[in-house]
């Protein structure tokens, strides 16, 4: 830079002397004067005059020089700054017109800059404290199936290290078995259940479908740990199975005490309605027993379940059949209608149907009526329960499968119901692959529909 300014100070100087002393020549020879001697005179001078130029050029080109300099040092220091995080303003001087106001634009520019920088990275660290503290393991990857991000949890659940970040995942997952399942899944997304070490996984695979998140994360996994859920869930079975098996045989030697009392026939009025009512309560603790061993013994069930063909049509008309005398206590009218076969359990279906039978008259009106229709749709079996009866508001809906709830306890009691009917079907349903539904309104009546995979 330095010679350029010397360049662009020393040369107008020699060009002016050069034209001076041309000048003064043509003067000389319009005037008739002697050129030669004024050549002779004037060339020292010019000489002279390139000689001082050539000091006077090197101090101003010095002095420009490392004034442009500084300058140029000052913003480039400004620039680091800002690289490193910081922000170090240009000294800006109104005196200088010609950096003032580049200067200033720099420095607003590099102060917002500076300033959205920060706001990145503190919303960076948010949600980074966020998710190390999240209980549940997200890891992030890139298309080629590399770390994009992991969290604290997802890194203590795998035994990793911040170092795996950036790698394959087969690095931070050395499972080779559950880590191909987890690329497998990552194409469509899904829910896996592992077991890893004696631990209880939940795997979800979310696939990134967005551009252009797409380009640098093509899918997202959330690992929960939920073998504690697990074990807690094996103890309330454990301990409902225990009880269901226990209570048994009080309860029995209670209704056959009770069967005894109502036979002597010596007992007088007020006995005999104690007796009736020891009886009754006995019966309907008996039916809550059995069903909570029914329920204990489909949570229990590991092997695979049987399989044969089984007429959906006539374990529907077996299950009206024996529900025929509570049907005409209520003046409830049953129609059955439609055919399909089912690849399950007879025992198990005629389990499924009865349930919802019987809720269908348990809960009906007074000269009501159930329609209970099977039909083939969209290649699956269809069992649809239709009832006319006190129907079920909305927020009880997604209770209903639960153990024990009862939408009205008081009219369960009266009806004999145990709550625990719907879980049953539930559980039914999951071991068959099949799909349950509960449509309902208050006052108008309630639908259950329960969707089976068709036999081959």
């Amino acid at each position: 830079m330095k010679r350029k300014i010397f360049i662009c100070c020393y040369v107008p100087a020699a060009l002016a002397a050069a034209l001076m002393l041309a000048a003064g020549l043509w003067a000389c020879s319009r005037s008739g004067g002697d050129a030669p001697a004024y050549l002779a005179s004037a060339l020292p001078v010019f000489v002279l005059v390139l000689l001082l130029a050539l000091p006077l050029s090197a101090i101003l080109a010095g002095r420009l020089s490392g004034r442009l300099s500084a300058k140029v040092r000052e913003v480039s220091e400004s620039l680091k700054s800002l690289n490193g995080g910081e922000y170090q303003p240009i000294r800006t001087d109104s005196r200088d017109p010609e950096f003032y106001a580049v200067f200033r634009e720099i420095n607003e520019l590099s102060e917002t800059t500076h300033r959205h920088i920060h706001s990145e990275e503190q919303e960076r660290k948010k949600l980074n404290a966020v998710l190390d503290n999240v209980s549940q393991g997200i890891i992030a990857l890139d298309p080629e199936g590399s770390i994009a991000f992991a969290n604290h949890s997802a890194l203590a659940i795998f035994g990793g290290a911040r170092q795996d970040i950036g790698k394959h995942l087969v690095y931070l997952i050395e499972d080779t078995a559950l880590c191909k399942k987890i690329q497998d899944c990552a194409a469509t997304g899904g829910v896996l259940e592992e077991t890893l070490e004696g631990r209880e996984l939940s795997v979800a695979v979310r696939r990134i479908t967005d551009a252009p998140l797409s380009d640098t994360v093509s899918s997202i996994i959330i690992v929960t740990d939920v073998t504690r859920e697990k074990n807690i869930a094996k103890e309330k079975s454990d301990f409902f199975a225990n009880a269901s098996h226990e209570l048994k045989t009080p309860i029995t030697v209670m209704l056959g005490m009770s069967e005894l009392m109502l036979e002597r026939e010596t007992l007088d009025e007020t006995a005999k309605k104690q007796a009736e009512r020891i009886h009754k309560e006995a019966l309907r603790m008996a039916g809550l027993i059995a069903d909570m061993l029914k329920l204990s013994h489909l949570e229990r069930h590991t092997e695979e379940p049987q399989s044969v063909p089984v007429d959906l049509r006539a374990v529907a008309d077996e299950a009206a059949a024996e529900l025929s005398p509570a049907c005409a206590a209520k003046h409830v009218a049953v129609e059955v209608s439609g055919a399909g076969t089912v690849q399950a359990d007879p025992k198990k279906i005629y389990e499924l149907v009865e349930n919802l039978c019987s809720n269908a008259v348990n809960y009906n009106k007074e000269n009501g009526s159930i329609r209970i229709t099977v039909s083939e749709e969209s290649g699956r079996v269809v069992l649809r329960v239709a009832d006319t009866g006190i129907g079920i508001a909305a927020e009880h809906l997604p209770r209903l499968c639960e153990r024990f709830y009862r939408v009205d306890k008081s009219r369960s009691k009266k009806t004999g119901g145990t709550g625990l009917g719907l879980a049953i079907v539930k559980h039914i349903c999951a071991m068959y692959g099949a799909e349950l539904q509960i449509a309902s309104k208050p006052d108008v009546g309630t639908t259950v529909t329960v969707s089976f995979p068709q036999s081959a």
